[in-house]
């Protein structure tokens, strides 16, 4: 799905620079570049891009194609880009890298902040910016639940970049080897929607996604994934402008869209308990050796195809050749 860019200048669109600029101005990291506006279509989606005036390493065109690269991104991962329009944000920072970020109902608006030493490998690698842009397909949720809308940000942009082939499968298991035994529950820990640790939220909603991926995978024999109950959502038309008043809700809806009840009964069992996965036995039974400091598969394990069918490629046949023999 590719996006379009356009200069923002002498569009007839009613939102005016000024507009934007104040949309920008009014949340969390000011912008101010009336020159260096962009308008970028991603398919029936709109982005008001505002990069601010300082003088980056990297040319403006470099930088619009990195948000177009990571828009797209997401917009391969929910089948459309989440929102019918959004305003994104950059600022400069000393130094090199996209520094944080941040995305937020208004708008909606994601900025970053992005050093002015950036490189082009600086904004290939990023994984901030997507993580922001994922936000967008999900509703605002009460505080409690404030880890599933952590935790399927880096759940899915990890899975989303190695679907777009951004990322390689062991750069993603790598990462949740290593992440995953954070979000396990700790002493006096009471479950996911109680214990609003750094690590239960990001991670312990990223361990629950993974989960979730898992099971819809092995209760519908390979034909939905945690993906489709996402797609659900999105196609229901929730975003991150709607506020809901449980999560409940919205898993109904996505559980309808897998025709499973994997996502609320997995709810049920880590909201209020400790549930603690075995991490080790879990790597195992997906062919995932973690003995040596490169990560290499077991291709005999008994969930090595759907490890592969997890972090497979957008094109059909690589779905196709991972689901050929996806038994249990």
């Amino acid at each position: 799905m590719a996006a379009i860019v356009r200069d923002l200048a002498g569009s007839a669109h009613p939102l005016t620079i000024v507009c934007l600029l104040a949309v920008l101005t009014g949340a969390a990291y000011p912008v101010c570049a009336q020159q260096n506006s962009t308008i970028i279509d991603v398919g029936d989606s709109r982005l008001y891009v505002v990069i601010e005036n300082s003088k980056f390493r990297l040319s403006q065109r470099d930088i619009i194609d990195w948000i177009r690269r990571s828009a797209d991104v997401v917009a391969n991962y929910y089948a459309r880009f989440p929102t019918k329009q959004a305003y994104i944000g950059v600022r400069a920072a000393a130094g090199a890298g996209v520094k944080r970020g941040r995305a937020l109902r208004d708008g909606p608006t994601v900025n970053v902040t992005m050093g002015v030493e950036s490189t082009a490998n600086d904004l290939q690698t990023d994984w901030i910016l997507i993580h922001e842009l994922i936000h967008l397909a999900f509703p605002r949720v009460p505080d409690r639940h404030h880890w599933i809308e952590e935790g399927l940000a880096v759940y899915v942009e990890s899975i989303a970049r190695a679907n777009a082939g951004t990322l390689t499968p062991e750069e993603v298991w790598r990462g949740f080897v290593l992440g995953m035994p954070h979000g396990l529950p700790r002493a006096d820990d009471r479950g996911l929607d109680f214990t609003p640790t750094w690590g239960r939220t990001y991670w312990g909603g990223a361990l629950f996604c993974l989960l979730a991926d898992i099971d819809i995978r092995k209760a519908s024999g390979g034909k939905m994934t945690l993906r489709d109950a996402l797609r659900g959502i999105v196609d229901a038309g929730f975003d991150m402008t709607d506020q809901v008043d449980s999560l409940s809700t919205v898993l109904t809806v996505a559980d309808a869209a897998t025709g499973t009840l994997t996502l609320t009964a997995l709810y049920d069992r880590m909201k209020d308990s400790p549930e603690a996965p075995d991490l080790s036995a879990l790597w195992d039974q997906l062919g995932i050796d973690t003995q040596y400091q490169k990560i290499q598969f077991n291709e005999r394990a008994p969930l090595a195809a759907l490890r592969a069918a997890i972090t497979a490629g957008d094109h059909p046949r690589a779905a196709e050749r991972h689901y050929k023999d996806f038994t249990y």
